[in-house]
């Protein structure tokens, strides 16, 4: 044993000298020696078993003991390479291990929470889909089946919203679960999960936002507010529009043969038709006295049955994009005397 640990002493010091960068490594070599130490006297009954006389039986020894402790001292040697190459394929940043919770959170979120004691704020999780790359393997494994086009564009599409679902639902688990809890306590409220962009929708207390802030797989804390993409750009000269004749039917409506029609006598009185879009303004002027559930006689309108709302479940029609209200002129909208048809059937209802 005595003659091992000298060997295991020769044989680190070797090494510290020729792998100068790899010395702190060597501040367990008395750990590496106590092991062999108590492995020596196995070490022992193979030399005697194994090993013949005395003059070669020293150097034999020295050299058996030399590899036994290169065996325990090398894996630490290869470990942190090995180390550093299992992380090249993950998503993680010197950047990202270096931020705080903190940062993570827009600076107009504090002199919101100076108002109110409760704030909506977008959650973005660290974590996002590559799409492009989902799309591109899905792309080869249609090619692979002999996929028809068609085929092909609803894998790319079934296999981009799989992926987009299963990153969101995963990521977000926890951070959930913590949210549930915190609406369940009152500190929180209104949680919507979001898949297309990984990220969380909320209103909380300021103290669940930056509890929110230390999760692991949270990138950023945003505020919700409108963002204005294009700005309009103002001509230098006036621009004068165009004055609407109050009886004009609109170009599509004559493009469709809508006219010829209502020459028939059918403008879609006695017909209700339905919009399923972004909702509608009920009280639009072209639109309220084709409203089913508007009576014209009191002026007061009934939404039960004329009315579903199955997005947010509000009792009143609202449009909150202003699509659907344009849908629905373009279906049933005119004056309310019936001048100044813009819909297709401006004889019909709208639910």
């Amino acid at each position: 044993t005595k003659l091992s640990i000298s060997s295991n002493c020769y044989f680190i010091d070797e090494i510290r000298h020729k792998t100068k960068p790899l010395k702190g490594i060597f501040k367990l070599a008395p750990m590496f020696i106590n092991i062999k130490c108590a492995i020596g006297r196995r070490v022992d009954e193979v030399n005697r078993k194994y090993l013949g006389g005395n003059g070669m039986r020293k150097k034999k020894r020295r050299f058996l003991s030399v590899m036994c402790t290169a065996m325990l001292v090398l894996p630490m040697l290869i470990q942190p390479q090995v180390s550093s190459a299992t992380t090249k394929g993950v998503s993680v940043s010197a950047k990202d291990s270096l931020t705080s919770p903190a940062q993570k959170i827009s600076n107009g979120l504090d002199k919101q929470f100076d108002e109110k004691e409760k704030v909506t704020f977008l959650i973005k999780m660290k974590e996002q889909v590559d799409t492009a790359s989902v799309a591109k393997e899905a792309e080869k494994k249609a090619s692979l089946n002999k996929a028809t086009p068609a085929k092909s564009k609803s894998l790319k599409r079934s296999s981009i919203v799989s992926e987009l679902k299963a990153t969101a639902q995963e990521t977000q688990f926890e951070l959930l679960a913590y949210l549930q809890k915190q609406v369940e306590a009152g500190t929180a409220e209104d949680v919507h999960s979001y898949y297309v962009v990984n990220g969380i929708a909320v209103t909380a207390t300021k103290e669940v936002m930056e509890k929110v802030a230390s999760f692991q797989e949270v990138e950023k804390i945003l505020p919700n507010e409108t963002r204005q993409l294009f700005v309009p750009e103002k001509s230098a000269g006036a621009v004068l529009e165009p004055q609407a004749e109050t009886n004009a039917i609109e170009w599509n409506i004559d493009r469709v043969g809508a006219p010829a029609v209502w020459e028939m006598g059918i403008d879609g009185s006695g017909i209700t038709v339905a919009s399923i879009d972004t909702g509608v303004q009920w009280n639009h002027p072209a639109l309220q006295s084709k409203y089913r559930g508007f009576d014209a006689a009191t002026g007061q309108a009934s939404h039960e049955n004329n009315w579903f709302d199955a997005v947010g479940g509000q009792s009143a029609p609202y449009d909150d994009l202003g699509h659907g209200t344009h849908v629905t002129g373009t279906m049933v909208g005119s004056e309310p005397d019936g001048s100044n048809a813009i819909g297709v059937a401006p004889g019909a209802k709208w639910i």
